[in-house]
């Protein structure tokens, strides 16, 4: 059962994460909701870059969701749920530390941060769902913890 904890929890902090500051342009700070708006203002996004500001907001849903899944039965659901989620978010967060200052728009880091430690906690329960699964039932059948 703490296994499934640990998933809602780091799920939680990636949510949490999504709304401290992600950047910083001027003397604004914005989290990583609005910093899609300031970042085709000020940047040329195309690409892979674009694909990425455009799916972001799902991935607070996809937490919700995982959450909800994990919470009433659909486990294995929920684990896959809370896997992408934990890939895209973290993802994301550990490019966002490691990009330049570029002029007036440099990162932020306490948004970013809690990101990436709910993804990595997420991924953790993620394991430890799945351990525990595949070990108390030979890998045949569904068991959560």
């Amino acid at each position: 059962m703490w296994s499934r904890g640990v998933v809602c929890g780091g799920l939680a902090l990636i949510v949490v994460g999504t709304f401290l500051p992600w950047l910083r342009s001027g003397r604004a700070i914005r989290n990583s909701y609005a910093t899609d708006g300031a970042v085709r203002r000020l940047l040329d996004v195309s690409g892979t870059a674009d694909l990425v500001l455009r799916a972001w907001p799902f991935v607070s849903l996809l937490c919700a969701a995982a959450v909800a899944l994990v919470l009433v039965g659909f486990v294995r659901a929920g684990l896959l749920a809370a896997g992408v989620a934990a890939v895209l978010g973290g993802g994301v967060a550990i490019w966002a530390l490691s990009t330049d200052v570029r002029g007036l728009i440099r990162p932020a880091e306490a948004g970013p941060t809690v990101t990436v430690v709910g993804a990595c906690l997420t991924a953790l329960g993620v394991l430890a769902c799945a351990s525990t699964s595949r070990r108390s039932s030979g890998g045949t059948r569904e068991h959560t913890d």
